[in-house]
């Protein structure tokens, strides 16, 4: 018991985390679909629990001093006005709206119910904001660097068959390419699918293998195709 235990509660702390820093950990005991969603629904419930309890605790205080004001005026008998009473809850309402404390407690009481409901109905396994932040800094600082290790972009460079080949068009890029079996390579009013992928020498590293596509085939993910293109970014 003490080890399913561990697991939903490694679940959940794993789940708050990006999908980048959970798979060095996915190999251990962790059960992090449903820590996922007891987690999620433990952020709901305590920010929502911390939510309320912090308006009573703020509505008492503000009334309390409101009242102490009147006091001090004589005016205690207007604390029994309901027009009093209704203008004092509005206006302390209003007040602990837009306290900052006030929009984080609402923000991840609504993550909270998000993220349980990505766990429960899709499986999906939602990171909370903050560190999602953090990887999206951490994956643009990896792109970067990867962007500078393939060296400067230029154009693709693209060799037809001369003679019998399996493959009837080979371009070499400096950068690769998404294309899969599935997709259909317009180039030149041909049509072309995605026969082989080799690996070649510095600046052009990546080199694919096209033939043309037979006729009446389903056309899929169709790209239309430049040697130019690799020099946007």
């Amino acid at each position: 018991m003490f080890k399913d235990l561990a697991g939903l509660l490694g679940g959940a702390v794993l789940a708050l985390a990006p999908a980048r820093y959970r798979r060095r950990f996915l190999e251990s005991d962790v059960d992090l679909h449903r820590g996922a969603f007891l987690g999620a629904v433990a952020q709901l419930v305590l920010c929502l629990g911390f939510f309320i309890y912090g308006y009573l605790r703020f509505m008492q205080e503000h009334i309390g001093a409101l009242a102490g004001t009147l006091m001090q005026h004589g005016a205690e008998h207007a604390m029994a006005s309901e027009a009093v009473q209704y203008g004092a809850g509005f206006l302390t309402l209003g007040e602990y709206l837009i306290h900052p404390t006030t929009w984080l407690l609402a923000y991840f009481a609504l993550e909270g119910l998000l993220r349980a409901l990505g766990a429960a109905i899709t499986g999906e396994i939602i990171p909370t904001l903050p560190l999602a932040l953090v990887g999206w800094v951490h994956t643009r600082r990896d792109a970067r660097r990867a962007e500078r290790a393939l060296g400067p972009r230029i154009p693709d460079e693209v060799e037809r068959a001369t003679a019998y080949s399996p493959w009837e068009l080979r371009i070499r890029s400096c950068r690769p390419k998404p294309w899969t079996a599935l997709t259909t390579i317009s180039y030149e009013d041909q049509l072309y699918e995605l026969m082989a992928v080799e690996a070649g020498d510095p600046p052009r590293r990546f080199v694919y293998l096209l033939r043309k596509k037979p006729e009446g085939k389903v056309i899929r993910g169709l790209h239309h195709y430049s040697p130019e293109e690799v020099l946007e970014k």
